[in-house]
């Protein structure tokens, strides 16, 4: 039977780890500091947290999906809008309630989208007080990129979808009302 990649064969013990290179000793603390200090929970207990921890990772990714997804449909109702005003222009009664109702329409997608915003901040969050039980070395992999700089960066993109959102209402609007003049 050929062994599988990644797998050692069922006779030989998995290949341990290098060490790490040694660093000119500068000072003890800093060589304390490159100890791995292993997570005090049992086993049973890191194992629920680390399940607890990719729910809230897919959790974060789906709703990062879902508001693209929000923003895509929204566009595609507001060009499919314009393109029937095009197509059989409308009396302007009937502009003015395609328009109201495309207004409504990117009303709902705003509140989607920050019902959303707001589901991947509880999920960080979560994932946040998870991690802070976990390695030393796992929290510092963790801590590379600062909170801060992923929540700009994250309420930038929101900002950015909200934007659009309110422009793109805006144009459609006036561009059925002039169509049903």
């Amino acid at each position: 039977m050929a062994n599988q990649p990644g797998k050692p064969s069922s006779g030989t013990p998995p290949r341990p780890l290098a060490p790490k290179a040694a660093k000119p000793a500068a000072d003890d603390q800093d060589a304390e500091s490159e100890q791995l200090v292993a997570s005090e929970l049992d086993d049973i207990t890191h194992a629920e947290y680390r399940l607890l921890y990719d729910a809230a990772a897919r959790n974060v990714l789906f709703a990062k999906d879902q508001q693209w997804r929000v923003l895509q449909y929204f566009t595609l109702i507001a060009l499919a809008l314009v393109a029937i005003g095009i197509a059989a222009p409308f009396a302007h009664d009937v502009a003015r309630f395609v328009a109201g109702f495309l207004v409504f329409v990117g009303i709902g997608s705003v509140i989607v989208i920050l019902m959303l915003q707001s589901w991947q901040g509880n999920e960080h969050s979560k994932m946040a007080y998870l991690a802070a039980d976990f390695s030393n070395f796992a929290r510092n992999a963790l801590q590379r990129k600062p909170k801060l700089s992923g929540d700009i960066h994250r309420y930038v993109m929101l900002l950015v979808m909200l934007l659009y959102v309110v422009v793109l209402d805006v144009v459609i609007v006036r561009l059925l009302v002039d169509i049903g003049r």
